[in-house]
């Protein structure tokens, strides 16, 4: 086993932090006063409102001026592992510096049973912007404010064991996460909050309409299913899957199975027939359901 010496450890850090020191000394020796060719306050409104990532970096290429000004740290791809952020494969420490994060692709995050699940809560500060095309979230409580800064701009939403918090401590209801995910085109949810009137209020959302694909599961049977099958009847865009809890009640899955077969009976679809899987449920009837559903 290597001996631990305080003294050397002491003197590594010493090293690390003045090599950091040295760097950062390095970069701020070369960036000089510019002379621009439009008013200083054009370029400073240009250095502090960058429309784009990309942008961004170009300025920040062409001239150290616009990152002294407003300091960014551009990241493709953040992920975490039990609360631990990184950036593919390199550790991030992102509350450490001086500086904001421009989120751009995607941010794949899980918590555990271990940590604090509300990973989000100390770095959404230092967020200056979130582009990111998929957002996919596990094992994690967040709040409805942090959920709504990441969210919009998402295409491809995974919610797997998520619950989403009002500021009162209140669960956020399915509908409203719907409201918020303007740019989904496919929305998959393992633990929605749900109401009776769920349903019929996302049936009023543009958004909702637009959908390529939605996934539920662990539905309980306040889930209002008359709402689901008539708007089904009429969706001609949007692919359903939607699974019941175990403990639904036997009621509730003979109408759950009333509709399978009808489903199955129906000889050519004018909409886009849904998965309906529960406890229960005939294999054959499944798997021929599956059939129709991934062949319209």
């Amino acid at each position: 086993m290597d001996s631990f010496n305080p003294a050397c450890n002491q003197k590594r850090k010493t090293e690390d932090s003045t090599m950091v020191i040295s760097k950062r000394a390095r970069f701020y020796a070369k960036y000089y006063q510019q002379n621009f060719s439009v008013p200083d306050s054009v370029i400073f409104y240009v250095a502090k409102n960058p429309k784009t990532a990309e942008l961004y970096l170009k300025m920040v290429k062409t001239c150290k001026y616009f990152f002294v000004k407003n300091p960014i740290i551009i990241i493709p791809y953040l992920n975490a592992d039990a609360g631990k952020w990184r950036s593919g494969c390199l550790p991030l420490n992102l509350t450490k510096y001086n500086c904001k994060y421009w989120i751009t692709d995607e941010i794949d995050a899980s918590g555990n049973e271990f940590i604090d699940k509300n990973i989000f809560s100390t770095i959404i500060p230092k967020f200056y912007q979130c582009d990111v095309k998929r957002l996919f979230l596990y094992s994690q409580i967040i709040s409805y404010h942090d959920l709504s800064l990441i969210i919009s701009s998402a295409e491809w939403i995974i919610l797997n064991n998520v619950v989403v918090k009002h500021a009162d401590g209140s669960d956020v209801p399915l509908e409203d996460i719907v409201a918020i995910a303007i740019k989904a085109d496919e929305i998959v949810d393992t633990k929605p909050t749900i109401s009776s009137k769920t349903m019929k209020e996302l049936t009023k959302l543009p958004n909702f309409t637009k959908l390529d694909d939605l996934d539920l599961y662990n539905l309980s049977e306040i889930f209002d299913i008359d709402v689901f099958y008539d708007y089904m009847k009429k969706n001609t865009h949007t692919k359903f899957y939607i699974g019941f809890d175990p403990q639904i009640s036997d009621a509730f899955k003979n109408r759950l199975e009333t509709i399978v077969d009808e489903i199955l009976e129906t000889k050519e679809f004018d909409y886009k027939p849904p998965i309906i899987k529960f406890t229960g449920l005939d294999f054959q009837k499944y798997r021929k359901l599956r059939q129709i559903y991934f062949s319209h």
